[in-house]
C-alpha cells in the first residue's frame, strides 16, 4: 500500500487538506461508446498509478449522477469526478451543493463540446494532462448560476439555442457529436418562429430573440460569447441577439466561431447580479447543454460555490 503523505489542494479562499493519494469518486455514464470508455479508462489507469483511491460508479438513469455526488461525504472522497460531458457535470454539480460540502469537483472531459474544460485549459485528449490536474492540481472557487433553483456552471439560455438542445436527437449526437446540433440547428432555423423574448436586469429592459446568462467566456465549444465572463466572479454576462429567422442564424453562426459575436453592434452584453427571462409560457431554458427550466426563468448568481480542481 502505498505511503500515505499530506497534500493541500490550494483555493483562492483557504487551503483544503487531504490525505495523499487523492480519494476519488468518479462517477461516469456506462452507455457511452467505446473510444469514450477507452478514454475514461486510460484516464483512471493514470490516475491509480499516481497512487490516487479510485472508486468508480457507473450511472444507469438521468439523476444517478446528482443522486451520487450528493451522497459524497468528505470523510470518504477529496473529490468528485465528473466524467462526462457537460450535462454530467451539471448533474454532479447539483449534488454536491446539495451534499455535505468539503468535497471537490474534478473533471474528465467525455463529452461533445467540454466547454468547462475549455474553461480551465484542460485537453479532453491529453490523458496525462488530464490525470496530473485530478491527482495534484490546485482548486479555484467557482461561483455558480441558478435558475428557477437549478444550478449551473457554464451558460443559461432562451431562445434557438434552447429549442435546438430540446430537440436534438440524442442517437444522432451520439454517433456523430457536434455535427447533431448543426443539423438541429439548422432545422430550426427553418421552423422556428423567433418569438419575442423580454430580459430584465439592472432596472433596464431589453428585447431579443436570444438570449444567453454566461458565467464562462465560452459556449457552445471553443468560441467566445462573452469575452468578460469568469467562473470565478460573482457576475453573470448576459448576451442579447435580437435578430431573427434563417439571415440572423447565419449572422450569429458566422460571428461565433470567429470570436466577434459579442462586436456585434447589434449585439447587447450586461453584466449583472440576476436577471429574469419573459418569453412564451414555458419554452425551454437550456442550462450546461440540457433543459433545465421553463420561461419565465429568473436567474441570479447562486449563493453556493464550488471547489473546482484545474490544471496547474
Amino acid at each position: 500500500m502505498p505511503m500515505l503523505a499530506q497534500s493541500m489542494i490550494q483555493t483562492d479562499n483557504h487551503t483544503m487538506a487531504t490525505a495523499q493519494p487523492r480519494r476519488l469518486l468518479v462517477i461516469h455514464n456506462p452507455t457511452a461508446g467505446r473510444r469514450r470508455k477507452k478514454r475514461l479508462a486510460e484516464v483512471v489507469e493514470r490516475l491509480r498509478q499516481k497512487g490516487c483511491i479510485v472508486t468508480a460508479l457507473q450511472t444507469t438513469r438521468r439523476g444517478d449522477a446528482e443522486e451520487f455526488a450528493r451522497a459524497a461525504s468528505p470523510a470518504d472522497y477529496d473529490v468528485v469526478v465528473a466524467a462526462g460531458g457537460d450535462g454530467t457535470v451539471n448533474e454532479v454539480v447539483n449534488g454536491l451543493v446539495a451534499g455535505q460540502g468539503g468535497v471537490a469537483l474534478a473533471v474528465i472531459p467525455l463529452g461533445t463540446a467540454n466547454v468547462l474544460a475549455l474553461e480551465i485549459g484542460l485537453d479532453p485528449k491529453n490523458f496525462d494532462q488530464i490525470a496530473h490536474a485530478i491527482a495534484q492540481g490546485p482548486a479555484r472557487n467557482v461561483h455558480l448560476g441558478i435558475a428557477n433553483g437549478r444550478h449551473f456552471v457554464l451558460m443559461a439560455g432562451a431562445g434557438l439555442d434552447a429549442h435546438v438542445v430540446e430537440g436534438v436527437n440524442i442517437a444522432l449526437k451520439r454517433a456523430t457529436g457536434k455535427l447533431a446540433y448543426v443539423v438541429e440547428s439548422v432545422k430550426q432555423a427553418f421552423g422556428y418562429d423567433f418569438p419575442e423574448i423580454t430580459v430584465r436586469a439592472n432596472g433596464e429592459t431589453y428585447e431579443g430573440r436570444m438570449a444567453v446568462a454566461c458565467k464562462g467566456r465560452y459556449y457552445g465549444g471553443p468560441f467566445i460569447a462573452a469575452p468578460g465572463a469568469n467562473l470565478e466572479n460573482p457576475k453573470l454576462e448576459v448576451c442579447i441577439l435580437p435578430k431573427s429567422g434563417v439571415a440572423g442564424v447565419m449572422r450569429y453562426g458566422l460571428a461565433l466561431p470567429m470570436n466577434k459575436l459579442a462586436e456585434l453592434p447589434e449585439v447587447m452584453v450586461v453584466s449583472a447580479d440576476s436577471m429574469v427571462i419573459l418569453g412564451p409560457r414555458g419554452a425551454p431554458l437550456q442550462g450546461d447543454g440540457d433543459i433545465v427550466a421553463r420561461l419565465p426563468a429568473e436567474i441570479s448568481i447562486a449563493p453556493e460555490t464550488v471547489q473546482l480542481i484545474v490544471p496547474q
